[in-house]
């Protein structure tokens, strides 16, 4: 086993990021070599230098576009039913137009039949309109460019 110099170019908006960017860049272009291909994605990091080529522009307001709604969103209130720990093997069930009182009933029902303790939440879904109210993006941010030069096993 011995060691070779690499210099990989990692793109993001922190260096950690870029670090994360150029590391599997690295892996992509060395494959796996199982951990000795001489590529930053063998590198432990500790000895890494770092240089900044480009510094990221990180986006100071956004931009919003509103989506109209034609005509009146109409909404519907639900009981859901679920066991109260994650269990793929007991049912969950959502019922619509239902009230808490059979609500409440269906969860004892699958609380004895499951023999799990079940957790009723109510909760409002859309049943007619569009769910969607606007787009909002970040203006003009640019991701940053960094070097990273080191030595990895090879």
């Amino acid at each position: 086993m011995g060691r070779q110099d690499y210099s990989q170019v990692g793109s993001g908006y922190t260096e950690q990021e870029a670090r994360r960017d150029a590391i599997q860049e690295a892996r992509e272009y060395h494959g796996h070599e199982e951990g000795y291909s001489g590529g930053m994605n063998c590198s432990t990091g500790e000895e890494d230098k770092v240089k900044c080529l480009e510094k990221p522009k990180i986006a100071k307001s956004c931009k919003t576009e509103k989506i109209v709604q034609k005509g009146a969103r109409k909404w519907e209130t639900v009981f859901i039913v679920e066991p109260s720990w994650s269990d793929d093997r007991c049912d969950r069930e959502t019922l619509k137009g239902s009230t808490q009182g059979k609500a409440l009933k269906r969860a004892k029902e699958l609380a004895l039949r499951n023999q799990t303790e079940y957790l009723v939440r109510i909760d409002k879904r859309l049943v007619q309109g569009n769910d969607k109210i606007a787009t909002v993006t970040p203006k003009k941010s640019k991701r940053g460019r960094w070097l990273f030069t080191g030595l990895a096993r090879c």
